[in-house]
């Protein structure tokens, strides 16, 4: 190894050739600007500028392990998002899967509801359509029954005017003893 040839101020006059074999070892970290510069703070300076340049590159995407939130509305131009996880906070996304079960859940809640509505509705109402029937007398409270149809069946309801009718075109035998069933 040649040596360094240095002026009188100490200033090397000269390039120093290492010989691509030998290393400066010890240097402290430099404290001005003109001197040599350790690993560990190029490293350093590299590592922050590196940093900085990926932070402000960064600003530009989503990252996906959530540590930065997004700054504007995100437009899926009719695109899925596929493979979304079950919720499990009230503000998560909801997949597919999760809003079935969920109007599923409504829907058997509700079709519960609606058959223990119309089974204490029934208890109390009598369908127009015929299909429930009163469970004790009903009492009418002075009101009329109206626009009853004919009788068909034996048990069925008959109006005043059909009794009438019926009576007029009929000629009745009654017996004492038919009589005093008729009225006991």
């Amino acid at each position: 190894m040649k040596s360094l040839n240095l002026d009188p101020q100490g200033t090397a006059t000269k390039n120093f050739s290492m010989g691509e074999k030998y290393h400066i070892v010890g240097l402290p970290d430099p404290t001005v600007d003109h001197e040599v510069v350790n690993l560990r703070t190029l490293n350093q300076k590299v590592l922050k500028e590196i940093r900085v340049n990926n932070l402000l590159e960064a600003q530009k995407y989503l990252r996906l392990d959530g540590q930065n939130q997004m700054i504007s509305d995100l437009q899926m131009n009719d695109h899925k998002i596929v493979r979304l996880a079950d919720t499990t906070a009230p503000a998560d996304g909801v997949n597919k899967r999760t809003l079935d079960a969920a109007v599923n859940s409504l829907r058997s809640e509700n079709e519960q509801l609606i058959l223990a509505t119309n089974e204490n509705i029934s208890r109390r109402v009598m369908f127009l359509d015929g299909t429930s029937l009163p469970e004790n007398h009903q009492n009418y409270n002075d009101k009329r029954i109206t626009n009853l149809g004919q009788p068909v069946e034996d048990i069925d309801a008959a109006t005043k005017g059909f009794i009438d009718y019926q009576l007029r075109k009929r000629t009745f035998h009654v017996t004492p003893e038919v009589l005093r069933d008729i009225l006991k």
